[in-house]
């Protein structure tokens, strides 16, 4: 009796506390309203900045055409590129000096910010900045509505899930290659398919390079991305929106679901490589990239250096990373010096 009497006098704050907690899951979880800014999991993964042109000084990449070329996707709010991103685009640019390098920038970038990164312009007149809005960059595609309704907000990994759909999303309006700003480039890729991916292991296709082409084959894999993105998209599993996309897409349209057996014979001409033209040291080694020592692997197009788990390991003199960047990166390796981590 007495526990019906509290109900009764308090029903009305239970009611309303139970209101404000169902409408909190609805938004955190679903598409039910965009952008959120104040629901963020730290501070590092705020991207409300993706938002904002305060201060920008890079132009508009939605008033560009581009031609099949080379992209990178910086989706952090430091608007700049940090000593091994500007590495990556270095080695890009100078292993493509006739294709234009875009890096596209989600947050505003300032000159103060941009400043160690326009070095690279300098010698190399291939690289071009370019800036995203990422709601006006999906406009006019299907994932329009998907990006309107702050999807991108609602994930544990803001700035790599967004990473994940925009590249996507630029081979899907463009087509061309995208790398991830933690591949040094060490050999040209014209000699690779006009649609390509590589696999990281016998399980998995990997997202970290890929080439969509503007021909039949190409926007037939860049379309099937993007339905597969708005169908299956996930904000709480690290890899899903990434990698995943890609695995998923080549297992729908090739003979064989076995990655390891997946080639440009088996998936209606999307080729797929092994593991050594890109990712030849898996992600679990990683560290091998940091320590003293030489690879086994000299012949790759590639080295992705898993950032994501290397991020924290200084770049020792005499490790393999050392290397790749003194040959590869030599503009950035000589203007970050000591501070090039």
């Amino acid at each position: 009796m007495f526990l019906i009497k509290v109900l009764k006098k308090y029903r009305k704050i239970i009611l309303i506390v139970f209101l404000i907690v169902f409408s909190c899951i609805i938004i955190t979880l679903t598409d039910f309203l965009p952008d959120f800014y104040f629901i963020h999991w730290n501070d590092l993964e705020n991207l409300s900045c993706h938002h904002t042109d305060a201060e920008d000084v890079l132009p508009s990449a939605e008033d560009m055409e581009f031609p099949s070329t080379i992209f990178f996707h910086e989706t952090s709010c430091k608007g700049g590129l940090d000593s091994r991103q500007a590495c990556a685009v270095e080695s890009a640019a100078r292993a493509h000096p006739y294709w234009d390098i875009n890096v596209l920038f989600t947050a505003p970038a300032t000159e103060k910010s941009l400043k160690k990164s326009t070095y690279l312009l300098k010698e190399l007149n291939n690289i071009r900045f370019y800036r995203i809005n990422v709601i006006q960059y999906s406009k006019g595609t299907p994932l329009e509505a998907f990006v309107a309704r702050g999807a991108l907000n609602r994930t544990k990994w803001r700035i790599s899930h967004a990473s994940d759909v925009l590249r996507y999303l630029t081979l899907f309006k463009w087509g061309g290659v995208y790398l991830d700003l933690d591949v040094v480039v060490a050999r040209p890729l014209y000699s690779l398919s006009r649609n390509w991916a590589a696999r990281e292991n016998e399980y998995s296709v990997a997202a970290g390079a890929m080439a969509f082409s503007k021909d039949n084959v190409g926007r037939y894999i860049a379309e099937a991305a993007i339905r597969d993105i708005k169908r299956n998209y996930r904000g709480d599993v690290w890899g899903h929106n990434g990698p995943g996309v890609i695995t998923r897409v080549l297992k729908k349209i090739c003979s064989s679901g076995d990655v390891s057996k997946m080639s440009a014979v088996t998936c209606k001409g999307f080729e797929v490589y092994g593991p050594e033209y890109f990712y030849p040291v898996e992600w679990q080694r990683a560290l091998v990239y940091f320590e003293p020592g030489e690879l086994s692997n000299t012949g790759s197009y590639g080295y992705h250096v898993w950032n994501h788990f290397t991020q924290h390991f200084r770049v020792v003199n005499g490790s393999p990373f050392d290397s790749l960047a003194r040959k590869y990166c030599p503009i950035v390796y000589k203007v970050y010096s000591k501070d090039f981590v």
